[in-house]
């Protein structure tokens, strides 16, 4: 009988002892999980940051900047990873126009700018900012400020310009091809329209780049399909955005 006992405790530990290993693995694996999820909680944390506030360097309440190019600097907040920058005239509560309303997000790096520049014309404005992250955001900082310039200072682009002729997918034997557009002029600086003239699809290759006289362009081309479009530009350095693209062919 005590053969028989011994057999079946000696059995018994031989069952025991590698459930019990493996639970006291188990367990300690997910102790090691539990520790690793606590420590990224920690990492994860984002700093609250809407107690703060960003102080503004420039252009202070009531400033009056004697230039059209003003340059808007402020304080980095800690914790912060971009800045949302408004600019209203006259104010916000009455705007005519929000001349601006950006996100200066960090770089690669993490290194965020702490100023912008912007041309205004002659007024009054209202500028504002706030500093962000992925949580949470301060309150905006407000101040005043008024442009006193060039009062002939032009800001304005030229509008952009309309495809004529050749029309679009044309196709002709002459090796002469006249091109025209239309463009309203806006007041201002003097304006010219520059015509841009490609052998590919992808406007890679430039086969003529020119100014346009009256809104018109002729040119002698060889044999082929190509792509144009018309830019427009002005004196005080503003330019339009690209007209459509057109294409034509020139056959034998």
């Amino acid at each position: 009988m005590e053969v028989g006992l011994t057999l079946s405790f000696n059995t018994m530990q031989k069952t025991i002892k590698p459930i019990a290993l493996t639970f006291l693995f188990e367990l300690t694996l997910l102790l090691k999980l539990a520790l690793v999820f606590w420590s990224c909680e920690d990492i994860l944390e984002v700093p609250d940051i809407s107690n703060q506030s960003v102080s503004i360097l420039a252009p202070v309440e009531g400033s009056v900047i004697q230039g059209n190019d003003v340059t808007f600097n402020w304080q980095l907040v800690d914790d912060a990873t971009a800045y949302n920058i408004q600019i209203a005239t006259p104010n916000f509560e009455s705007a005519v126009q929000i001349l601006l309303d950006s996100i200066i997000q960090e770089d690669t790096l993490g290194n965020v700018r702490s100023n912008i520049t912007q041309t205004l014309l002659n007024g009054n404005y209202t500028w504002r900012i706030r500093a962000q992250n992925s949580d949470y955001e301060t309150p905006y900082t407000i101040n005043t400020f008024e442009v006193d310039g060039d009062e002939n200072l032009d800001v304005n682009p030229p509008n952009t310009p309309q495809l004529v002729a050749p029309a679009n997918g044309a196709s002709q034997s002459d090796a002469e091809v006249n091109f025209s557009w239309t463009r309203e002029d806006v007041p201002g600086t003097a304006e010219r329209d520059s015509i841009f003239i490609f052998s590919d699809e992808n406007l890679q290759n430039l086969s003529t780049k020119a100014l346009g006289a009256n809104k018109t362009f002729s040119a002698n081309l060889a044999v082929g399909t190509f792509y144009w479009f018309v830019q427009a530009y002005d004196a005080a350095g503003n330019e339009s955005g690209p007209s459509t693209t057109f294409n034509f062919t020139i056959d034998n």
